[in-house]
């Protein structure tokens, strides 16, 4: 069987066909942005770490400000704060921790939504193959279940694009989702160790 002979079974495989380019065309925008538009930056959370256990919260300071990322926005935030009580710095994150979930989680709801539509289309698909079958059956007034056979091993073709698009893009969205929980909880512990650090840098606990 043909592309143009897939494309002509139903109506259900040009919209599936539309589906999977516009699932291929989201994943790689997400892979661009997880990899590099919005890569952490974990080169310069050690450096300010570093800075910041040898006492040097100026020099720590200086090396955030010289990282454009979001997170390394967040750090030179936190970082010239004049305090170290981990709700306010916590509270001061909180801002960037939503621009960066918006950010990772940018339309990662279409895999959710192809999974779960891709094989209602290909289902109908393969419905109305089945009636154009029976139809061309009809009209024909011969052939026998050979014909009606054909017909129908045709309109499957839809259901089965279907299913394999729907697994494609359940699997889509589950890295997607679990690598932004990920991220999102990655920066939620380096603002943590930051307050910590910071403690022990002013030498006092810090007010309630």
């Amino acid at each position: 069987m043909t592309f143009g002979e897939m494309l002509r079974i139903s109506i259900a495989m040009p919209i599936l066909l539309l589906l999977s380019m516009a699932v291929i065309a989201q994943a790689l925008e997400r892979l661009y942005s997880f990899l590099f538009a919005q890569k952490m930056p974990t080169e310069t959370w050690e450096r300010v770490r570093e800075r910041l256990e040898a006492g040097d919260k100026i020099g720590a300071l200086g090396v955030a400000r010289r990282d454009n990322s979001l997170m390394g926005e967040a750090l030179a935030r936190l970082l010239s704060l004049e305090t170290n009580n981990t709700e306010k710095l916590v509270e001061a994150f909180q801002l960037y921790r939503q621009r960066l979930s918006l950010g990772l989680n940018r339309r990662v709801g279409l895999f959710g939504t192809a999974s779960f539509v891709a094989p209602l289309i290909g289902l109908m698909g393969t419905v109305l193959g089945i009636m154009r079958a029976f139809h061309d059956l009809s009209a024909a007034g011969a052939g026998g279940p050979a014909v009606v056979a054909a017909g129908i091993s045709e309109a499957l073709v839809s259901t089965a694009f279907g299913i394999g698009l729907a697994v494609f893009a359940a699997l889509l969205y589950n890295y997607f989702t679990l690598s932004a929980r990920h991220r999102l909880n990655t920066a939620d512990l380096w603002v943590l160790e930051l307050s910590q650090l910071l403690e022990n840098i002013h030498g006092v606990k810090p007010v309630p």
